[in-house]
């Protein structure tokens, strides 16, 4: 009977020490978690003070060109200032970009800067510059900035005059070119109400190869700026424009120079046999 009572009784004291042993466990994480949390305030709040940390907006998925930036999309984040782009967007200006359309693809994450804004407050130039392209700036008179009424985003045909004379012809050199600037403006001014504004250059998007083509041209002849609807894609005819053909004049044909064959001339250094007729 003792025996039995001893064996009915150890259950209980397991009990116990298996509700004491969860106690502590919970105790100890709780305290755990709890110098944890301390630990990160205390360095986080070290940091702060070591660091000046600047709030900086980043959207919260990946966005795309065209898009127009919603609250929802964008979120703020604290960094050190040192680490932060001096044409981010704060959370200061917050509310100046929300309602803009994207210029460029932007990643989840990744700061937002003025330059991926259309109507971008104080954009880096070069983050207008798309991968693998250049930005070429081309000098322009009253005609080829079409009356000052050029603006960034419109679309050009880059067109090439030289010669000389009868020789004297125009053709397209690059077609449907990405106007990025026009002079110091590189986004659409839309207070100006239909203003002209004077400017001696523009910044267009062009390949390296293109680049080449713009520079040579500029040297060989005069270069005129056609502006494009930018829904058309249409290709210009790339053949060249003429004089004669400007005035209708019938292209002179130039007559092929006459080939004249000479029969060679006996050699005089053979030997001449005579020949006698009737025995005379």
């Amino acid at each position: 009977m003792a025996n039995s009572r001893i064996v009915q009784k150890l259950p209980g004291k397991n009990v116990y020490l298996f509700l004491l042993a969860i106690a502590l466990g919970g105790a100890g994480f709780y305290y755990s978690k709890q110098y944890i949390e301390d630990q990160v305030s205390y360095y986080k709040g070290q940091l702060e003070k070591t660091e000046t940390m600047v709030e900086i907006v980043v959207p919260t998925r990946s966005l795309k060109r065209g898009e127009i930036l919603y609250s929802n999309d964008l979120s703020i984040r604290a960094i050190p200032e040192k680490y932060a782009d001096s044409n981010s967007v704060t959370g200061n200006t917050y509310e100046t970009a929300v309602g803009q359309r994207l210029d460029f693809d932007i990643d989840e994450g990744r700061p937002l800067l003025w330059a991926h804004l259309e109507g971008g407050l104080t954009p880096t130039f070069s983050g207008k510059v798309g991968d693998g392209l250049r930005a070429m700036t081309v000098r322009v008179d009253e005609i080829n900035s079409i009356s000052g009424f050029l603006q960034p985003n419109d679309k050009v045909d880059l067109m090439l005059s030289h010669g000389a004379g009868g020789s004297y012809q125009i053709f397209p050199l690059i077609q449907n070119l990405d106007v990025i600037a026009t002079g110091v403006q590189t986004f659409v001014d839309k207070s100006a109400l239909g203003a002209t504004r004077p400017f001696s250059t523009i910044t267009v998007h062009v390949s390296p190869i293109d680049g080449q083509k713009i520079t040579l041209a500029q040297q060989v002849g005069k270069l005129t700026a056609l502006l494009r609807n930018p829904e058309d894609q249409t290709p210009l005819n790339e053949q060249p424009l003429t004089v004669a053909e400007l005035l209708n004049k019938p292209v002179p044909v130039v007559p092929k120079p006459m080939v004249t064959t000479q029969r060679p001339k006996p050699a005089t250094n053979k030997p001449v046999v005579e020949y006698i007729i009737g025995g005379q």
